[in-house]
């Protein structure tokens, strides 16, 4: 009975991430916060899902694996991220730029979230005309 819960969450986090991005907005939206100020916040505590997302997601309307190539882009952004950060500024500050990083990932896999997303309902209706 709890596996099946749990599963049925899982299941929903992983193919609704944003669920969580609302849930979060609401709850601080409670808590009396404003919702300027958690916008951020909701993003930040929202991105390990899309990974997990993303990752789920791909596997399924791809069948292959894909987390070599996603870990790899997010350490090739945070490499890039840094150099120009370090140009930019002269005293490098570490959590603004895991900051910064953290929500281009958002960004990034929000919009590849959408397109696997329709993708994967392109590749669904083809092959139902087929």
């Amino acid at each position: 009975m709890i596996n099946g819960i749990l599963s049925i969450v899982a299941g929903i986090i992983v193919l609704f991430p944003f669920l969580v991005t609302v849930v979060y907005l609401v709850t601080m939206r409670k808590m009396g916060k404003a919702p300027a100020v958690v916008i951020g916040k909701a993003a930040d505590f929202t991105t390990p899902f899309l990974f997990l997302s993303i990752y789920i997601t791909s596997l399924t309307v791809f069948g292959k694996g894909t987390g070599f190539y996603i870990i790899g882009t997010a350490i090739l952004i945070a490499i890039i991220l840094a150099v120009f950060e370090r140009i930019k500024e002269k005293e490098f500050q570490i959590t603004r730029f895991l900051q910064k990083t953290w929500r281009v990932y958002f960004l990034m896999l929000s919009l590849a979230y959408v397109l696997l997303i329709a993708t994967g309902v392109f590749f669904k209706i083809s092959e139902y005309v087929k």
